[in-house]
């Protein structure tokens, strides 16, 4: 064996989104918006446009002020790239191109159709039947032809039965932003779920977050 040169080793989907999701919990994201983004990732990651490491990337200017797109006559203006990273509003773009090319027909939208987060919304978009196209300055959406694709494609048919393969080195920095989401152990922390904490008999004794939070009796 070569201990030099370890196998890159194989990550589950499920793992690969609870990681992913975690992280994004750190971020300026709206929290109704993590689960969504985190598909972007995981797609990305799936489909060969190493997510994960533009992920981490993306991390520092993901924790800045997020920023929502504008809506202009039906249609979409974008951050720049350079205020904030494309996957902050690629689940914006994907609902709005698939909302207008399913409701009007072909539409173009003004977004950075290089960016890696906007080229991974081609398969999402074809799970709701409509095909994506881009320049580096748009992209353009159309009802596929065949309509909405049933069941996972080929490449993740093969992450889900194989695992996705992820840089040991890029997982192990992803799994120490994600464990930066967890609420870190304490006597308060194990007696809490959600925003409400309780005591021994179930009865709620504070909400977390409130200037005076109860500790537990001892």
């Amino acid at each position: 064996m070569n201990h030099l040169n370890p196998p890159t080793p194989r990550v589950s989907v499920r793992e690969l989104r609870l990681m992913t999701g975690r992280a994004l919990l750190t971020t300026a994201i709206p929290f109704g918006s993590v689960a969504a983004t985190r598909e972007v990732v995981v797609g990305a990651e799936t489909h060969g446009l190493d997510g994960v490491a533009r992920l981490l990337d993306a991390l520092p200017a993901l924790r800045s002020r997020h920023l929502r797109p504008q809506l202009l006559d039906g249609g979409g203006q974008f951050p720049d790239p350079a205020a904030q990273p494309p996957l902050a509003t690629a689940p914006d773009l994907l609902d709005l191109a698939v909302a207008r090319a399913l409701a009007d027909g072909p539409v173009t939208l003004a977004a950075p159709g290089h960016d890696w987060a906007v080229r991974s919304l081609l398969p999402l978009a074809e799970r709701h039947g409509v095909e994506l196209s881009f320049t580096a300055d748009s992209v353009t959406a159309r009802r596929a032809p065949g309509g909405p694709r049933s069941g996972p494609d080929a490449a993740e048919l093969r992450a889900l039965t194989d695992g996705v393969p992820v840089d040991a080195a890029l997982w192990r920095r992803l799994v120490a932003e994600a464990e930066t989401a967890l609420t870190p152990d304490s006597p308060l922390s194990r007696t809490h779920a959600g925003d409400s904490v309780f005591g021994p008999d179930g009865q709620i004794l504070a909400e977390a977050g409130e200037d005076e939070p109860v500790e537990p009796a001892a």
